[in-house]
């Protein structure tokens, strides 16, 4: 449970509560074609039975879903029922999604694959769940219709992999400074300053921000916070024995505890303890 937990934290959900249906719960996992390397991560093919239902905190990540439901559509806690075919922004602050009876598949995006995939300044994603329809345009209904409509797992994922594909080819493309910042921030565990950043790419540091939220949706420094935070998360859910609240701050950045638990509260919502159920 803990590394199905872990992973759920990556993709940027959090399982707070799981109901069993009358039948199994069953994901069926998919690895893109070469067409999509560096854009979609992975696929995978979910389905609850009736009466399951799944309570999911949505946390900051760096990854962007795209998420094709098939049958009762998930709701959000504050803003109603997401759309049967739904983008799942970046995120700087934490949200709740109900997931019911159904089935679909959720597609894991980096954010200059989303970029590039689906057409729009990405800060118009973040922190938001959108219809997939109004990023994308009529054919991603038809897109959410035909998935519906086609039987077994590996046929769904086939038909999603050569449409995202026609999308790569056509979408726009990051400027090569912005995907180096996106790696360089990555690599060093959101530790490096701004300032050098944007000296490495040879930007001024407010052209950085003002490229970089459009092409990522959040800012160096906002995604520099996402990264401590997701380090520090998957520290703190490793199997075995886990390290202090303490230990984690220390070597991920954090000033102490108290600075580390303000800023779950602030991203996550709640506590390290009850973020990862210890």
């Amino acid at each position: 449970m803990v590394g199905r937990r872990s992973r759920a934290a990556q993709r940027g959900f959090v399982v707070e509560q799981i109901r069993r249906g009358q039948g199994p719960i069953e994901a069926r996992h998919g690895v893109p074609g070469r067409a999509l390397a560096g854009q979609v991560l992975s696929y995978r093919g979910y389905r609850n039975e009736r009466g399951g239902l799944a309570r999911l905190r949505l946390v900051p990540s760096l990854r962007l879903n795209l998420d094709f439901s098939v049958g009762v559509r998930p709701w959000l806690a504050d803003s109603g029922t997401v759309p049967a075919g739904a983008v799942y922004g970046m995120r700087s602050d934490p949200a709740m999604l109900v997931r019911s009876e159904g089935e679909g598949v959720l597609v894991e995006l980096t954010p200059p694959g989303a970029y590039t995939l689906l057409g729009v300044p990405m800060w118009e994603l973040a922190n938001l769940v959108v219809d997939v329809a109004d990023v994308l345009g009529p054919r991603a209904e038809q897109l959410v219709e035909r998935l519906g409509e086609t039987p077994g797992w590996r046929a769904r994922l086939a038909l999603l992999d050569n449409a995202l594909a026609v999308r790569a080819e056509v979408g726009p493309r990051p400027a090569p400074q912005v995907v180096g910042a996106w790696h360089q921030l990555c690599r060093s565990d959101g530790h490096i300053p701004i300032a050098q950043l944007a000296d490495e790419v040879g930007w001024t540091r407010r052209h950085l921000l003002t490229r970089f939220r459009e092409q990522i949706g959040l800012t160096p420094k906002t995604v520099a916070r996402v990264i401590r935070f997701q380090r520090a998360l998957q520290l703190l859910q490793q199997p075995g024995i886990r390290p202090s609240v303490g230990g984690v701050a220390q070597v991920t950045g954090y000033s102490d505890q108290a600075h580390l638990t303000r800023e779950f509260r602030a991203l996550a919502g709640v506590t390290p303890a009850r973020l990862t159920g210890a």
